[in-house]
């Protein structure tokens, strides 16, 4: 069993290794809710009193705010960057495709480079209110 300050320094690789599987799953688009179950899930929650996970809670996402869901700890890089923008389509998708791009330093680290994929989980994020 790894020592406690072993987990911790494993932690962000093995936190890290799911969120970048979006790149590797990325074939064919499919279902959004599917894809959102497969790809997103593991961080996010999307039922509206839903507690937050490693990200914050997504329902309503589209429209609001970026940074707007108190008590998640946004990094100083994400404030900094989407500090007065709402979460639009294009936003999410650019969002989506590369994070890092959009707020250098950012926690997130999945990637999708699959517009279909990414396309299919806007869609269905649009629905969850």
């Amino acid at each position: 069993m790894p020592s406690p300050n072993m987990r911790a320094a494993l932690m962000p690789a093995l936190l890290a290794a799911p969120m970048m599987l979006g790149t590797a799953l990325s074939a064919q688009a499919g279902n959004g809710e599917d894809l959102f179950k497969q790809q997103c899930a593991a961080c996010h929650a999307i039922q509206k009193d839903a507690p937050m996970g490693m990200g914050p809670n997504l329902a309503g996402i589209v429209g609001r705010a970026a940074g707007a869901m108190q008590g998640f700890p946004h990094s100083e890089e994400f404030t900094a960057a989407l500090n007065g923008r709402n979460w639009t389509p294009e936003l999410l998708d650019k969002w989506l495709e590369n994070p890092q791009q959009v707020a250098k330093g950012t926690y997130m680290m999945y990637q999708q480079s699959d517009p279909a994929v990414r396309s299919a989980i806007i869609e269905y994020l649009k629905n969850i209110k």
